[in-house]
């Protein structure tokens, strides 16, 4: 792919979050995120066809590293404009774990990028699945909480290391250390965050026990 059309979809990517984010998509009152949520959907699916479709990303990416398909690399594009605005409502937010995901977002995007590796964002950037019922939280149902608690555990928790570990595995495989240190980096977040998901849920638990 020309490297004018590269940039080309970085910023259009990049200008479209600003802008889906300034309009009103959905007709509720629930607070939902435009941008976050349209980036969950086309990276849940995205992500996970690239694998599904092409295995070969995780176990044995040497044999394609310079040879990926511009079909795989389209969505990593794509993320890569949406992760400067990550780190732009990061720092908006004012909250420290945010700001931090959006940085490391951000500069795993640009190392990869810049070393031409960006088809190995299919096995890390699965996580993303998640999100998808993170952002539709706001509705309210408790079977999209239920989905949220679920997928986050299951994708962000078990299949991301261990797609990332079928990658280290590989002896020819490039960037090892890199995404080592990714993974116990965005893991290490996601545990975290996966324990303050937990408490929160089981708030309301231990309210009904003290009634009773």
């Amino acid at each position: 792919m020309h490297t004018f059309i590269q940039y080309s979809i970085i910023l259009s990517s990049l200008c479209f979050w600003f802008y889906i984010d300034s309009n009103k998509i959905f007709k509720t009152d629930k607070k939902i995120i435009n941008s976050a949520l349209i980036h969950a959907l086309i990276s849940g699916i995205g992500y996970n066809m690239g694998i599904i479709c092409n295995p070969t990303i995780v176990f044995d990416y040497y044999s394609i590293a310079n040879n990926i398909p511009d079909s795989y690399i389209l969505v990593p594009f794509i993320s890569f404009g949406y992760s400067f605005y990550d780190l732009y409502i990061g720092i908006k937010s004012r909250k420290f774990e945010n700001i931090i995901h959006g940085f490391l977002f951000l500069s795993y995007f640009g190392y990869l990028y810049y070393k031409n590796l960006f088809g190995l964002l299919h096995i890390i950037m699965i996580t993303e699945t998640s999100s998808i019922f993170l952002n539709l939280r706001p509705l309210g149902y408790k079977i999209i909480d239920i989905l949220f608690i679920v997928s986050f555990f299951v994708f962000r928790l078990i299949l991301s290391p261990i797609t990332i570990y079928l990658y280290l595995i590989h002896p020819d495989n490039v960037e090892k250390s890199v995404v080592f240190w990714g993974m116990v980096s965005l893991t290490s977040l996601n545990i975290y965050w996966f324990y303050y998901i937990v408490k929160k849920a089981l708030k309301p638990m231990k309210k009904i026990e003290k009634i009773e």
